[in-house]
């Protein structure tokens, strides 16, 4: 395989893959900087869904800038001298995204259960992204463990989100998925599984973020299954499942993630201040 270049990238290897795109390890040629290149898959390439997703991706991103929120350095296309250079590995006319490098994974790598400090820690600097996202209009839509990249930074860690390709963007209701369903199961707001898109706002991200801290106080999602479907169905009528952490917790933080995780829209905090609030707020809890 030779040289792969994009533009200013020189691509080293691959470091990632999902369903949609795979992630390629880079470095950016004049400034030495390294560098997360998305680009999407081979067999989805000529999919006009996917394509739609990645250029939704770059256009929520584009907008946002914030620590908490991984930084897009460029975006482009796959041409012809790369597509050859890596041997069928990439395909001519595939959409591609630079991005930050986050060297040390994601939430997933993190202790669970989380003992208190390091859970807010972790809830409150994914409020303060999500606070910036939403007040330019993007739901993200699929906040998971896995979405949430780790850098350190100054001996503090600092996390980011990333993966926006399925957000939903307030000033572009094409955007909402035309009433599809989509997302991932253990962590989909109601309104996002039957496809409301029209009740889409800062509380659908606040449910599946009630979702994420039941997980990492736990270190079990609130809703099991064998299926997809079964899951959502959990989701739809199934009781709040009760928290009982391994750790101690302050009181009130089962109800604040109740909160975060009741069914009806409203029902929730309307915005991620008031969640980020009332979770400041919280008293340190007895040991």
């Amino acid at each position: 395989m030779s040289a792969i270049t994009l533009d200013e990238f020189t691509l080293d290897r691959e470091i990632g893959r999902g369903g949609m795109a795979e992630v390629w390890l880079g470095r950016h040629r004049r400034l030495g900087l390294p560098a997360a290149i998305k680009v999407i898959t081979r067999r989805r390439a000529a999919d006009a869904r996917y394509r739609e997703g990645f250029r939704r991706e770059v256009r929520a991103v584009a907008g946002l800038d914030h620590p908490g929120i991984v930084s897009v350095l460029d975006a482009g296309v796959v041409d012809a001298a790369a597509a050859g250079a890596a041997a069928g590995a990439l395909t001519e006319g595939s959409p591609w995204l630079a991005m930050a490098l986050a060297e040390h994974g994601d939430l997933r790598g993190l202790p669970q259960p989380m003992a208190w400090p390091l859970l807010r820690d972790v809830l409150m600097q994914v409020l303060d992204a999500l606070a910036h996202a939403h007040a330019r209009g993007v739901v993200h839509r699929d906040l998971k463990p896995e979405n949430v990249l780790l850098r350190v930074e100054h001996d503090r860690l600092r996390l980011m989100l990333t993966d926006f390709g399925i957000a939903y963007v307030a000033a572009d209701e094409r955007a909402g998925g035309g009433g599809d369903s989509v997302g991932t199961p253990q962590y989909m707001a109601p309104e996002q599984i039957r496809g409301e898109w029209r009740d889409y706002g800062p509380w659908t991200d606040l449910y599946a973020l009630g979702c994420m801290a039941f997980e990492l106080a736990m270190g079990r999602p609130p809703y099991l299954g064998k299926s997809a479907v079964a899951i959502a169905t959990a989701h739809l009528t199934g009781e709040i499942p009760v928290i009982a952490p391994p750790h101690p917790l302050p009181a009130g933080l089962a109800e604040w993630i109740h909160r975060l995780m009741q069914r009806a829209p409203r029902a929730r905090f309307q915005q991620a201040a008031d969640a980020a609030r009332a979770l400041a707020a919280l008293p340190a809890p007895s040991p």
